[in-house]
């Protein structure tokens, strides 16, 4: 009995914060719940999963529900989005990269095993990018990009906790291949509890840095705290070395432009960082620096079996120019029936996994994404802020977090937030809503000039 109190009490004491959220924040609307509700299900469980019904007979029909869910908070999401007038064309031009990349993996879904089911994939991952653009075309982008984590932070941090300690046959899970017990909270594995609790600790540490000095802020700040000792909880019970490492990571980045030296030359970001890790990889090839590291982080050089599973995956010899097709490899017994049943339904590895799906050219692709995307954000970070920063951590989280997992491409939180960093604005409303701003300034900077004049005022400071 007290345990559903406690359970109660956690889902009363997530309306009171949002609530309380809600009031500090200006520029967000209604609408923001769409995203909201995507972030929160990919971040956890499936919607079947958490209503007990509605889920499909096979991974190749899937769930009915969660088919619908999906569906639903798409089109909503393109009805907002024509009623804010975005200009999917002016997006598209601006993100040629990204869209070439995704236009590649629809064109893949015709030599798939089964090409409706892989093109149903493809959709609601595409969906990703949908959602994403209601958050950019809010008023204000940035309190609303925040609000959407720390929502989520405020129902699936707390509750996660109180799975695993309180509810095991919901926070704990015993693997079929091994049969060992993981802590896993709201998520269906513990490396997706360690995804969730990057990506929100990520963003919470950037609205940490955001709030004010003020008496109303300090509660804020005391809250926040609190939620980012949970994370750090959380990610001790699931072990999720690769989260962890990317959080550190991301929070050292964050952190560290806080001093002067940086913050007075952040368009050297970037070189810093291309520095450090070509650093570590001569002193890995003199030293054999990598092995020590990842002892020292209670990992072998197999990744814990992961090396095996890339040997697995790539001897099946699979088209080495166009791949299998979008999300179909899984699901194909030609291939899977080759493989040791001690191989899971995925890759662990984010660049293996679009090998085997798109090939080479998907591979091509990309990485040509994955350059433009890290040009365009270290060369906004003078004129972005603490924003610019945010979006400067996330990338090298997500190159590094691709190692171990899949994500690109992946219905997961890592690669939502990715998203959101590689196109980081919605050019389209915001030139149609400030016609003031049309100047001989190229379209791009046009639009993130108006989303800066709508930044927090700490986020003003820091472009002047």
């Amino acid at each position: 009995m007290i345990y559903r109190l406690v359970l109660l009490l956690s889902l009363f004491g997530f309306w009171k914060l949002v609530k309380r959220d809600n009031s500090m924040r200006d520029g967000i609307s209604p609408t923001l719940w769409i995203p909201t509700l995507w972030v929160m299900i990919v971040s956890s469980r499936p919607l079947s999963m958490w209503a007990g019904f509605g889920g499909g007979s096979s991974t190749m029909e899937g769930s009915p529900l969660d088919a619908l869910f999906y569906f639903v908070l798409i089109i909503a999401a393109f009805v907002v989005l024509s009623r804010r007038g975005l200009n999917w064309s002016l997006v598209i031009s601006q993100n040629w990269p990204v869209f070439l990349f995704y236009g590649y993996l629809l064109i893949s879904v015709l030599w798939a095993n089964s090409t409706p089911v892989s093109f149903k994939r493809w959709v609601k991952e595409f969906g990703n990018i949908v959602i994403l653009l209601v958050i950019l075309t809010e008023e204000n982008p940035q309190q609303a990009l925040r609000a959407v984590f720390v929502r989520c932070a405020y129902l699936l941090l707390p509750l996660s906790v109180i799975f695993i300690r309180w509810f095991p046959s919901l926070g704990r899970f015993y693997s079929s291949h091994g049969g060992g017990g993981e802590f896993v909270g709201v998520t269906t594995q513990k490396n997706n509890l360690g995804a969730l609790v990057l990506v929100c600790g990520l963003i919470i540490l950037w609205d940490w840095r955001e709030q004010e000095p003020s008496r109303k802020m300090r509660t804020q700040k005391w809250i926040h705290g609190g939620l980012l000792l949970m994370g750090l909880y959380l990610f001790y019970m699931c072990n999720s070395v690769t989260s962890m490492v990317c959080f550190g990571v991301g929070a050292v980045i964050i952190a560290a432009t806080r001093l002067r030296f940086l913050r007075q030359r952040l368009r050297l970001l970037g070189v810093l960082v291309l520095a450090a890790a070509l650093s570590f990889w001569a002193f890995d090839q003199m030293f054999g620096l990598k092995e020590e590291v990842i002892e020292g982080l209670g990992r072998d050089m197999t990744f814990t079996g992961r090396t095996d599973v890339w040997r697995e995956l790539l001897n099946l010899k699979t088209d080495p120019m166009f791949g299998v097709g979008f999300m179909s490899f899984w699901d194909d017994m030609q291939y899977r029936s080759k493989l040791p049943n001690w191989v899971a339904f995925s890759a662990h590895n984010g660049y293996v996994e679009e090998y085997i799906t798109g090939g080479w050219v998907g591979i091509f692709l990309l990485v040509l994404m994955l350059i433009a995307v890290g040009f365009r954000i270290n060369k906004r970070l003078m004129w972005d802020g603490d924003y610019g920063i945010v979006r400067f951590a996330i990338f090298p989280v997500t190159l590094i977090a691709n190692f171990s997992e899949s994500y690109f491409a992946y219905m997961s939180p890592i690669g939502f937030l990715f998203l959101l960093a590689a196109i980081g604005y919605a050019p389209g409303f915001v030139n149609q809503s400030n016609e003031a701003l049309a100047t001989d300034q190229d379209p791009e900077s046009q639009a993130e000039d108006v989303i800066n004049l709508h930044a927090a005022p700490t986020l003003r400071s820091h472009v002047r």
